[in-house]
């Protein structure tokens, strides 16, 4: 940022005032001018001054120094007299030239008198000089209030565009251009000015073979070259020679049903195409039935007759192969037609079921054998119970276990594996499914014979139990 120098200037002078020049009153030769009487000159007094034939007032002092002054004088900027005579100075900020009456600016910054600190940069004005903050700005930028700001070299006329050319500012340079943009189409000249630029002589292929070059003002057209051609040919492409129309390609021939146009040079001819046979009567082209023509040559199982040609087909069970005359077997196990098992047999398939299931009337679908409702005689001892593709044999919940036949049951022997409830006065006795617990006490007045049990006798009682016979 800039920094006013601190001295003080002085004000610039005031305008010297202006020479009063009054009419004569008296035809007097000489008469010395007293305040009041005919005027005074800047409050001056004591003049002497003389009145010419022409009765002008003018200044003819004696103290010709001092009118100098007063007048005007020779000073650029101040005037005063000392020791009788005038002296021109200076304001501050300038300097009195080798004439010792015009003053030039002094450079603050060339002489070292400025007062700018570190870092500040002097820059001299005239009369007077400012500190600005130093800061490096690149090319085509200058330092302003301490940011770097455009050159504008167009302005300031510090551009190098010469004569014909018109200098456009950008940012931190400028460009050189034309003084005058023409419109497309046109170019300058070497005046100056816009002419219409040819683009036929100036440019290479403007326009496209068959078509030629018309320049205009501003542009140009194409305009197709014309030849006159015979009736099946037309104009080629560089519009020089005639060349064939393909009817045929283009579509405008007229041929019958199942004919083929055959392009000719200038015209076309229809021919029957294959598959077809021309009928000399009705001057037409008729189905060739190949099928019919070749029977059992042309497909290895089913043929049908298309128009002009013919398709092979297989039948179910079959796909067609690639060379599209032949049936391969197709594999409909590939897309799970059955529910459990499916057997591939040529032309068709065969679902069939897994051991414990039946294959239903559909010829797809399996369903469950209940074993234990078609079984002949007893497959179980106790209970049979059906599952999925089998059976299961059951035994009573307690008293039994599964025996190792999968079929029978074995009686659990409680007394033996301890799983009685029976005191120790009390002895186990096992019986089919179950268990009893017996106790041998003999009434007063007798006493146990013996520790044997008559297990007959024993047994009898416990199916005696079992029946609900009592003793």
């Amino acid at each position: 940022a800039r920094r006013p120098r601190p001295a003080t200037r002085g004000p610039p002078p005031a305008a010297l005032p202006e020479l009063f020049v009054i009419a004569c009153r008296e035809s007097a030769v000489m008469n010395l001018i007293e305040p009041g009487r005919h005027g005074q000159m800047n409050g001056l007094a004591g003049r002497v001054c003389v009145c010419v034939s022409v009765y002008v007032f003018v200044c003819v002092s004696v103290y010709v120094h001092l009118r100098v002054c007063v007048c005007g004088g020779p000073c650029s900027q101040r005037c005063s007299v000392v020791g009788g005579r005038y002296s021109c100075s200076c304001f501050a900020g300038y300097s009195l030239m080798p004439d010792r009456l015009s003053c030039d600016d002094v450079d603050e910054c060339v002489s070292g008198v400025h007062s700018c600190g570190v870092g500040e940069r002097c820059v001299n004005t005239v009369g007077s000089h400012v500190c600005e903050r130093q800061l490096s700005c690149s090319a085509g930028y200058q330092s302003r209030n301490g940011v770097c700001e455009d050159i504008d070299e167009c302005m300031v006329r510090t551009h190098n565009c010469g004569a014909g050319l018109v200098c456009k500012n950008t940012d931190g340079s400028f460009v050189c251009g034309p003084k005058q943009k023409c419109l497309t189409g046109f170019k300058l000249d070497s005046h100056g000015n816009c002419i219409d630029i040819n683009e036929c002589s100036s440019l290479s292929e403007t326009c496209s073979p068959g078509f030629k070059c018309i320049n205009t003002v501003g542009s140009y057209t194409c305009q197709r070259q014309v030849i006159q051609c015979s009736q099946g040919y037309q104009s080629g492409p560089d519009g020089t020679r005639c060349i064939d129309v393909d009817e045929c390609l283009m579509g405008t021939y007229r041929c019958g049903a199942g004919q083929i146009c055959h392009n000719l040079p200038g015209s076309y001819r229809c021919d029957c195409g294959a598959g077809y046979q021309f009928d000399t009567v009705r001057k037409v082209c008729n189905d060739v039935n190949e099928c019919w023509r070749y029977p059992g040559r042309l497909c290895s199982q089913t043929c049908d007759n298309t128009p002009g040609s013919y398709q092979c087909s297989c039948t179910a069970g079959f796909a067609l192969a690639f060379d599209g005359k032949n049936c391969d077997d197709l594999n409909e196990c590939d897309s799970n037609p059955c529910s459990q098992e499916c057997a591939n047999i040529y032309g068709s398939y065969q679902c069939y079921c897994r051991q414990g299931f039946y294959l239903k009337e559909d010829g797809h679908t399996c369903e469950d054998i209940d074993e234990c409702s078609q079984s002949i005689g007893n497959m179980c001892a106790f209970e049979c119970v059906n599952v999925p593709g089998s059976y299961q044999c059951a035994c009573p919940t307690t008293g039994y276990t599964m025996a190792a036949n999968r079929h029978t049951c074995r009686d659990i022997d409680e007394c033996t594996t301890g799983a009685h409830n029976c005191s120790g006065e009390q002895s186990c006795y096992n019986i089919q499914g179950s268990y009893r617990c017996l106790s041998f006490t003999c009434p007063p007045n007798y006493k146990k014979a013996s520790d044997t049990v008559n297990l007959n006798t024993v047994q009898m009682n416990v199916f005696k139990e079992q029946v609900g016979v009592r003793q």
